[in-house]
C-alpha cells in the first residue's frame, strides 16, 4: 500500500519511522506547507508537497495518514476521501460534533475508511485495563490522572508552542490528551457516557491547562484529571470492578482480586509523545478492519461519539461544571 503523510512535524516524523517497519507499506510522498520540512522529507528519499491537490498521479496513495494539528484536520481529512483516498487521522480527529459529522458523511460519499489514531488503546496500560475488566466485569469505577509539567513540543521548523494557539489546537489540555481517556473509557465500559462534567482553570489564552472531567456511565463513572502545570511528567490509571481492581502508576501495575495482590512491571507511556512503538498494532487494526467494509461505520462512530463528549466537557466547564446530557445511539 502506497501511503502519503500529511504534516512532517513531530508526529509526521514519528510515523515515517514506524511505517519503514512495517512490510508491504510504502511511503511515497509528504505533505507539508513548510519549504524545511519538504527539505527534509526529500533528504529522506521522499517526494515531497506542500499541498495534498498537487500529489501527482505516480504519487496517489492509498492511504494519506493526516499528522498536521487539529485545527487542519477536518480540511485534509475531507480532501483525502473526496480524492479517493483511505484516511488514519491524528487525535481528535474533530473537536466539534458539527465537523465529526461532516466527516463521517464525506467517509460515506467517497466510500473510503476514516480511521482514527486513537494509539492508547494499543498501549501496555489499555491491555492491562482491558484485562482486569474481563475478570472483574463492567467497570464501576475509572480513574485517569495524567500530569504534565507543560505541553508537548511541537516541531521548531512550524510553531514549537502551537498547543496554546486555539485557532490551530483547538482546545487545550483536555482536546489534547483528554481525548485520549474519553475514548479508553467508551471502550471499557463499553457505551458512551450519559453525562458529562468538568470544571477547568484557564491559561490567558482562552484554553485549559488543568481540568477535571467527570463521565456518568448508566453502569458506573470515569474521572479524568489533567495538568499541564503540573510538578512531574506522570501518568495514573485505575479501573475497580465487581470483583477485582487494577492500580497503574508510570511503570508499575497492582492487580487485585479474589486471590490477593499481583505487581506487574510494564513499559511506561513517559519516554516520549509520539508511541511510534504501539503503531504496528494500531495499523494491523486498520488494515482487518480496510477488508470488511461493513464495519467501518465503528471507528467514524468513535470519532463522533469523542467529539460530542469533549464538546459537551468544555461546555460543561464553562458553565461552572453544570452536568450536560449526551444523546444516546
Amino acid at each position: 500500500m502506497k501511503v502519503a503523510i500529511a504534516g512532517f512535524g513531530v508526529a509526521g516524523a514519528a510515523r515515517l519511522s514506524a511505517y519503514n517497519r512495517i512490510p508491504d507499506v510504502d511511503v511515497v510522498a509528504v505533505v507539508d506547507p513548510s519549504p524545511a520540512r519538504r527539505e527534509t522529507a526529500r533528504r529522506a528519499g521522499l517526494s515531497a508537497y506542500p499541498a495534498l491537490t498537487a500529489l501527482s498521479a505516480e504519487h496517489a496513495p492509498d492511504i494519506v495518514d493526516v499528522c498536521a494539528p487539529p485545527g487542519y484536520h477536518r480540511d485534509l481529512a475531507v480532501a483525502a476521501l473526496t480524492s479517493g483516498s483511505h484516511v488514519i487521522c491524528e487525535k481528535p480527529v474533530a473537536f466539534r460534533t458539527a465537523d465529526a459529522l461532516d466527516l463521517a458523511e464525506a467517509s460515506r460519499r467517497a466510500g473510503r475508511l476514516l480511521y482514527p489514531a486513537h494509539n492508547y488503546l494499543f498501549s501496555p496500560m489499555m491491555r492491562l485495563l482491558e484485562e482486569c475488566a474481563t475478570v472483574a466485569g463492567t467497570p464501576r469505577t475509572l480513574c485517569f490522572r495524567i500530569e504534565r509539567q507543560t505541553h508537548a513540543r511541537g516541531n521548531d521548523a512550524y510553531r514549537p508552542d502551537w498547543r496554546r494557539d486555539p485557532e490551530v489546537a483547538g482546545g487545550g489540555i483536555l482536546l489534547d490528551h483528554g481525548s485520549h481517556c474519553v475514548y479508553m473509557a467508551a471502550r471499557l465500559f463499553g457505551e458512551p457516557p450519559a453525562k458529562v462534567s468538568a470544571l477547568a482553570r484557564w491559561q490567558t489564552e482562552g484554553l485549559d491547562e488543568a481540568i477535571e472531567v467527570r463521565l456518568n456511565f448508566p453502569s458506573g463513572t470515569a474521572d479524568i484529571e489533567l495538568s499541564w502545570v503540573g510538578d512531574r511528567r506522570t501518568n495514573h490509571y485505575s479501573l475497580e470492578g465487581p470483583s477485582s481492581s487494577v492500580t497503574i502508576t508510570d511503570g508499575a501495575a497492582v492487580l487485585t482480586g479474589p486471590g490477593g495482590d499481583e505487581e506487574r512491571s510494564l513499559e511506561p507511556p513517559t519516554h516520549s509523545s509520539t508511541h511510534e512503538e504501539w503503531f504496528a498494532d494500531l495499523f494491523a487494526d486498520f488494515t482487518s478492519l480496510l477488508a470488511r467494509p461493513a464495519s467501518w461505520a465503528e471507528p467514524v462512530h468513535d470519532i463522533v461519539s469523542t467529539a460530542e463528549v469533549i464538546e459537551a466537557a468544555y461546555t460543561s466547564a464553562r458553565h461552572d461544571g453544570r452536568p450536560v446530557l449526551l444523546r444516546q445511539g
